[in-house]
């Protein structure tokens, strides 16, 4: 369902336009105005339909707003993390909503920075997985691999040495 051609505007409509639009089409297809029967039940799918529509008009707009925040906070992160700001690079990670790939990259960057190896790679392997083609996920990922095979070696030849 394309939201915009329900309402009959196009996607650059106002949020005014979209709810004169909304407005016309709720006074023409409620159900209210239908006897009972197949008509009714016509309009109430229609209705649900010019509903629908109403909210992800008005919804879209926000959504893009925030993903568009949450980019810029994305970046910021990056830069603490560079900066060795891991603590704080941490806390704004836990007050992103969205975990998208480069949320879980920068997590388990975070991670690695302050040696929990274990869980980095949970949160770099679940950025690898989400996009594959990015190298620079896959490179994160090796290095975590590494360093825990480094971590099992010098375990078990401080248990072999006792």
């Amino acid at each position: 369902m394309n939201a915009y051609s329900v309402l009959n505007v196009p996607p650059t409509a106002t949020k005014a336009e979209i709810r004169a639009a909304y407005r016309a089409l709720a006074r023409r297809w409620h159900p209210d105005r239908f006897m009972e029967g197949p008509e009714r039940d016509w309009a109430n799918e229609k209705m649900a339909e010019i509903n629908a529509a109403y909210r992800a008009c008005l919804k879209e707009p926000q959504q893009l707003a925030d993903a568009e925040s949450e980019e810029r906070a994305l970046r910021r992160i990056e830069e603490l993390i560079d900066g060795g700001q891991y603590p704080l690079a941490r806390r704004m990670l836990m007050d992103i909503a969205t975990r998208c790939a480069e949320w879980n990259y920068l997590f388990g960057a975070v991670l690695m920075k302050t040696s929990d190896v274990k869980k980095a790679l949970i949160y770099l392997s679940v950025a690898a997985h989400q996009q594959p083609e990015n190298a620079k996920y896959a490179r994160a990922l090796k290095e975590a691999e590494r360093a825990q095979q480094g971590a099992r070696r010098r375990l078990s030849s401080l248990l072999r040495r006792r």
